[in-house]
This record gives structure tokens, C-alpha cells and sequence, in this order.
């Protein structure tokens, strides 16, 4: 009982009525979502009984789904006993289960943490529990850890270059457009979207040193993207290599 319990809740591939589960659980999530979106439009308040009742049938079916997680991931060796129960519960997306259920019945208890309840988007993640995907998992976090010291390279360089080129910008900026580069901290907002190429548009600047710099800074922006991407992508088809040969 538990360990057919068990496969449909964490490894629905292996049960023959996992993936129903899995799809019915995927609706609930839609269902929940939407109605949350739903929920914050003016137009449909007068809805809003229909949208709590939703509320309270999906979260009571995930409060239900959570606890016979939690009594069957026992089957799992990594998982027996109390002391195995507690590090299941610091598994990333019963943590993610758990937050989105909090808000719920802190909000019972008078709490508001309605902000949380966004994180249940993040169950959809949970419903891809397959063993391709589960493996594909698996390749991605291996890349991460390998190249882990080359992404912090990156990113402490562009750290970097985004806090030098602040006060470069405020001192250059600042005497034409005192109330825009008002600040440093200001500065660094600008160098934060200039470098990540969004370029918003609110700040920019006028003298010619500034835009010297802003177009130094923006090219340095697309090649410091190139350069994650790149070390990604060749880890993932090296990844993708060693597992046709196996």
C-alpha cells in the first residue's frame, strides 16, 4: 500500500496510475494559479466567493497531498525513519510545498502572507517528475557544480565592472543631470540595466564621456552573456555525448 503510494506520489512513471495523478494534480495547480490572477482583477470581485471556495478545496487537496508524501517517502532508503523525514523535508520543492501552503492557514490565523502564494506556480516544476526529466534534472545540476568557479569568475567580474563604471557615470552625469545620476546608488541602478542590456530607458546619459562609457559598458554586457552561455551550452552537449555512448 505505502510503496504504491509511494510511486505514484514521487515516481509516477513506475504506476500505472501515476500520470492521472500527475495530470489531476497539474489541473488543480492551473486552476489555483489562474484563480489567484483572477482573484486581483477589479472586474471579477464579485466573484470573489467562487475564487476563496477554489482556494479552499485546492489547498485542502495539497495539504492532503503533502501529508501522504510525507507518510510514504518512507519507501525511500534515503528517507526512513524521522531522522530521513526530516531531510525529505528539506528537499527544494517540499520546501516550495510548504510555503505555499503557509500562507493559506496563516492567513486563518490573521497572518497575511498572501505575497507566497505566487510560489505554487513553481508546483508546475514538480508535475515534471518523469525519469527523463528527473535525469535532465540531474545533467544541469552536475553543470552547475563542474563550471561552478567559471560562472563565479563571471560574475564576480561583472560585478565588478558594474560598481566601477557607478561613480564614473555619477561624476560624469551628475553636473548635467542632477536630479537622474542624483547619487552613486542611483548610478548603480543604471549600470545594473545597462550591463544587462535591458536599458529601460529612464536613465541615460547625455555628455559624450557618458555615452563613451555607456557603450563600453553595454558592449562589455552582451560578451560578458556570451561567455555563461557559451561554457553552458558546451558542458550540456559534452553532458548530452557521454550519455549516447553509455
Amino acid at each position: 500500500m505505502l510503496n504504491s503510494l509511494y510511486l505514484i506520489l514521487e515516481k509516477p512513471a513506475q504506476h500505472k496510475y501515476g500520470k492521472y495523478i500527475n495530470k489531476y494534480i497539474f489541473i488543480l495547480i492551473v486552476i489555483s494559479i489562474i484563480s489567484f490572477f483572477l482573484s486581483t482583477v477589479k472586474e471579477y470581485s464579485y466573484y470573489s466567493d467562487i475564487f476563496n471556495t477554489i482556494e479552499n478545496i485546492v489547498m485542502v487537496i495539497f495539504s492532503f497531498e503533502l501529508l501522504l508524501r510525507f507518510i510514504s517517502i518512507g519507501q525511500d532508503p534515503r528517507y526512513e525513519g524521522l531522522e530521513g523525514r526530516l531531510k525529505y523535508i528539506k528537499e527544494p520543492f517540499v520546501i516550495i510545498d510548504i510555503l505555499v501552503l503557509l500562507p493559506y492557514y496563516l492567513t486563518i490565523a490573521g497572518i497575511d502572507l498572501i505575497f507566497l502564494r505566487i510560489l505554487r506556480v513553481f508546483r508546475i516544476m514538480k508535475i515534471l517528475r518523469y525519469e527523463q526529466y528527473n535525469s535532465f534534472d540531474i545533467t544541469l545540476w552536475h553543470i552547475l557544480k563542474e563550471n561552478k568557479d567559471k560562472f563565479m569568475v563571471v560574475i564576480q567580474l561583472s560585478s565588478i565592472l558594474m560598481l566601477v563604471s557607478a561613480p564614473i557615470m555619477y561624476y560624469l552625469e551628475n553636473s548635467v543631470q542632477p536630479e537622474i545620476f542624483s547619487s552613486i546608488p542611483s548610478a548603480l541602478w543604471w549600470s545594473v540595466i545597462t550591463f544587462t542590456t535591458v536599458g529601460y530607458g529612464d536613465m541615460y546619459p547625455i555628455t559624450t564621456l557618458g555615452k563613451i562609457v555607456a557603450s563600453f559598458l553595454s558592449v562589455l554586457g552582451i560578451a560578458f552573456y556570451a561567455i555563461p552561455g557559451a561554457i553552458f551550452t558546451s558542458a550540456l552537449l559534452e553532458k548530452l555525448k557521454q550519455r549516447e555512448g553509455k
